[in-house]
């Protein structure tokens, strides 16, 4: 009995308690980590930010997220014909500005086309290796699978909307948390479901045998899977949370880099059992980003003799294969927060990168010195949502099937590596940039 006389039940006492402290604890679904939101209040300018208070990804109010069966639809990748739509391409011109640069070789540069089908931001984009597709995902939980088809207005202004087509893959957004989830593009239904204990930031196919996968996951465990199986072949425990996974070009070592700026690098044998290797740092040796991090992506160059990390830093670091040196850190984009990596052009001649601050950033490798502070730029996402999520290289066969269909020969006066570049945003836009050189 209480002193005025009413009796508590201390139990229940203390599961309220419970219940009360249990709403100020937050875990953040993008790094997985834990942390009580009364602490945000006091902390320290270098403690590792997740994201700014007002990064909310943009997406219609009111809108209904129901779950439907994939479906084929239209869609038309449109580009301007030749000679006909000169005060178009004038209108589309993009300017391009460098740093450090004496000559500018992506001064020539239109805006092509833009798409916006998209409910939210788009979070990663890539292109099948012959060139013909184009994936696209995002905060929408649709996987758009575009087929790269010419298309141009006809002399009415008639659209041709048999030339291109879309393949919509959705589901609940809720079902896409710890899981992998497999499809084929000439299948409706998901082939298979890997179930995972917490988030999975990172996958990545083997290069040598399509029955593996490699998965990097919240609970600090890297995995190589059994694809027909649908089981794990191999694990390995990190130190701390990964954040990124990808195979090298022959499939003999697995790396994974961590939410502190480390890659770690395991050998795999033929059994696809994953081996300690060695380790890198990609951090900064003074300053307030010493402690390293979070590493937002590992690329492999085409030959396989460099891979390039890009972490939370705003930078970009290269390394050798053969000594695991650093060859050159490649600075100039804004990446504090977001998963936002660098890629390689399709003969690793160039590096491309999105950014925080809407725009899209491009080094030429061949100047290798230790700081690469010589780049390109031009703005592809405008304010407020202006962020760069994904930007990437066409491949060849995509620029060449474009301007062959286009112009009616195959005489390409630009370096097809580099003659379309494809970007992703915040808002959910993806735009192709064509670049032009004067014959």
């Amino acid at each position: 009995m209480e002193p005025d006389g009413s009796s508590v039940d201390t139990s229940a006492a203390a599961a309220a308690a419970d219940v009360g402290e249990d709403k100020y604890i937050v875990k953040n679904k993008d790094t997985g980590e834990v942390f009580d939101i009364r602490d945000l209040a006091n902390l320290p300018s270098d403690t590792y930010s997740i994201f700014p208070n007002d990064f909310l990804p943009p997406q219609e109010e009111g809108k209904k997220t129901k779950t439907r069966r994939p479906s084929l639809t239209k869609l038309r990748l449109k580009f301007p014909i030749k000679g006909k739509t000169r005060e178009a391409a004038k209108r589309n011109h993009v300017q391009v500005s460098a740093s450090k640069k004496e000559k500018r070789e992506f001064e020539g540069l239109t805006l092509a086309q833009t798409l916006s089908r998209h409910n939210g931001t788009i979070w990663t984009m890539k292109f099948s290796h012959d060139g013909a597709r184009l994936v696209s995902g995002g905060q929408d939980a649709i996987l758009r699978v575009w087929k790269v088809r010419l298309s141009s207005n006809e002399e009415n202004g008639a659209r041709r909307e048999e030339n291109g087509e879309k393949q919509i893959l959705e589901i609940e957004p809720e079902q896409a948390y710890q899981t992998v989830r497999l499809w084929h593009i000439s299948r409706e239904d998901c082939l298979h479901v890997f179930q995972h204990p917490d988030s999975v930031p990172a996958v990545d196919f083997h290069p040598k045998e399509d029955r593996y996968f490699l998965s990097g996951c919240f609970d600090n465990k890297a995995r190589v899977w059994d694809i027909p199986d649908g089981c794990v072949v191999s694990y390995v425990q990190t130190p701390v949370m990964i954040t990124a996974a990808s195979f090298n070009p022959s499939g003999t070592r697995a790396i994974v880099g961590l939410l502190n700026g480390q890659c770690i690098f395991y050998q795999v044998n033929s059994h696809q059992q994953m081996n300690y290797y060695t380790q890198i740092e990609c951090r900064n040796s003074r300053g307030p980003m010493k402690k390293g991090r979070k590493v937002t992506g590992i690329e492999f160059d085409p030959e396989g003799k460099y891979f390039m990390v890009s972490t939370n830093d705003s930078r970009m670091r290269l390394f050798s294969v053969d000594n695991y040196s650093r060859i050159c850190k490649y600075k100039g984009l804004v990446n504090d927060h977001l998963q936002i990596k660098g890629r390689f052009s399709q003969d690793g001649d160039y590096v491309i990168c999105g950014s925080e601050n809407g725009s899209v950033y491009v080094w030429n490798k061949a100047c290798k010195h230790d700081r690469n502070a010589s780049y390109e730029y031009f703005c592809a996402a405008e304010p407020p949502n202006g962020i760069v999520t994904v930007a990437l290289f066409a491949p060849a066969s995509t620029f060449a099937m474009v301007k062959s269909k286009l112009d009616g020969s195959d005489d390409i006066h630009t370096n097809a590596c580099i003659g379309l570049i494809v970007t992703a945003s915040y808002d959910g836009c993806i735009k192709f940039f064509e670049r032009s050189v004067k014959s």
